[in-house]
C-alpha cells in the first residue's frame, strides 16, 4: 500500500475515522491525506460573506485534524478539500489510493450511513467502515465469500490489509432450499442426508478456493443467510473487521456493491472493508 485517504466530516467521529486510516498508514508505511468535501450553498440564500465564513472554518478545522495526526505519527499527512457532493469528492480523490477510509452515521455510530454507502457504491477503491474507537491494528478478520471471483478478491485484500491478523473465511451455505424440498415429498432423513452431503460439498469447495493462501487462512462453513453467519460469527470469533467483495460495474454512474455487502456494511457490529471487484458491465 501506497496511500491510504480518510474521509473527513466535522462530526465527532472524524477523530475516529483519521485515527484508523493513521494506523493503517502506519502499518503499510503509506502516505494519509484527510479529504474534506465542501457543499455548495448557492441555494440557501447566504451571502458570500457568510460563505467563506464556512468554508474558513472546514478548512481550518480538518487542518487542526491534521496537526493531530500528525503528533502522533511519522507518515506524512496532506490535506485535501475540494467543493461538491460528499461521496463524489471522497470517490474522486480516492481514485487510485489503495484504501479510503470513512465513518459510521454520526447519528447511529452502529449503521454505516447514507454517505458510506454512496462512497461504497461510487468509488473504484476498497472502502473501510470505521465502527469502533481504533487502538491497534486488526488482529482478527473475518471474510465473507460466495465462491466467487470477486470473493476471491476480498480474501486477497484482507490479507494484504492487515498481513499479521488471524483470517478466518466465512462460507453461508444457503438454507432457503430445505422447505421447497420437504414440499416436494422429502421425508426427514431424505433431507437431513441433503444437507450433510450439501455441507460436506460446500467444505470441499471452502477448501479448494483457498489454495493459494491455504495456512495464512482458517475456514468456516455455516447453514444461514450470510448477514445472519456474520453477524453471529463477529461476535463468537470477537473479529474486529469484516472484509466482503462488492460486484462493480465498469461505468462510474452504474457501480453496484451487491445485497450482502449492503446488508453486511449496514448491520455488522464491527468495522466493515468492502474489496472493489471491478465489473464486466457495459450499457448497450
Amino acid at each position: 500500500m501506497r496511500r491510504v485517504v480518510a474521509a473527513v466530516d466535522l462530526s465527532g467521529l472524524r477523530r475516529r475515522v483519521a485515527d484508523r486510516a493513521r494506523i493503517i498508514a502506519e502499518e503499510h508505511n503509506a502516505g494519509l491525506t484527510l479529504v474534506h468535501a465542501i457543499p455548495r450553498l448557492n441555494d440557501v440564500f447566504l451571502s458570500p460573506a457568510e460563505v467563506g465564513a464556512m468554508q474558513t472554518v472546514r478548512r481550518e478545522s480538518t487542518e487542526q485534524l491534521a496537526d493531530w495526526l500528525r503528533e502522533r505519527t511519522d507518515v506524512e499527512v496532506s490535506v485535501e478539500l475540494s467543493v461538491g457532493p460528499p461521496a463524489r469528492v471522497v470517490a474522486q480523490a480516492g481514485h487510485g489510493a489503495d484504501v479510503i477510509v470513512a465513518g459510521t452515521s454520526s447519528v447511529d455510530p452502529a449503521s454505516a450511513g447514507p454517505l458510506t454507502r454512496r462512497i461504497a457504491r461510487k468509488s473504484r477503491s476498497h472502502l473501510v467502515a470505521v465502527r469502533r474507537q481504533p487502538r491497534v491494528p486488526y488482529r482478527r478478520l473475518l471474510v465473507g465469500v460466495d465462491l466467487s471471483d470477486a470473493s476471491r478478491l476480498a480474501v486477497g485484500f484482507a490479507l494484504e490489509l492487515a498481513p499479521d491478523a488471524d483470517v478466518t473465511v466465512v462460507y453461508s451455505l444457503p438454507v432457503r432450499f430445505d422447505a421447497l424440498l420437504d414440499e416436494a415429498g422429502f421425508d426427514g432423513s431424505a433431507l437431513a442426508d441433503s444437507r450433510s452431503r450439501r455441507i460436506q460439498e460446500a467444505r470441499e469447495g471452502l477448501e479448494s478456493f483457498i489454495t493459494p493462501w491455504r495456512g495464512r487462512v482458517r475456514t468456516l462453513v455455516m447453514e444461514s443467510p450470510p448477514g445472519e453467519t456474520i453477524q453471529e460469527v463477529v461476535r463468537r470469533r470477537s473479529a474486529d473487521l469484516v472484509v466482503v467483495a462488492s460486484r462493480g460495474a465498469s461505468a462510474d454512474p452504474m457501480v453496484l456493491l451487491g445485497t450482502v455487502a449492503e446488508e453486511v456494511l449496514g448491520s455488522a457490529p464491527c468495522d466493515v472493508a468492502v474489496a472493489h471487484a471491478a465489473g464486466t458491465f457495459r450499457r448497450p
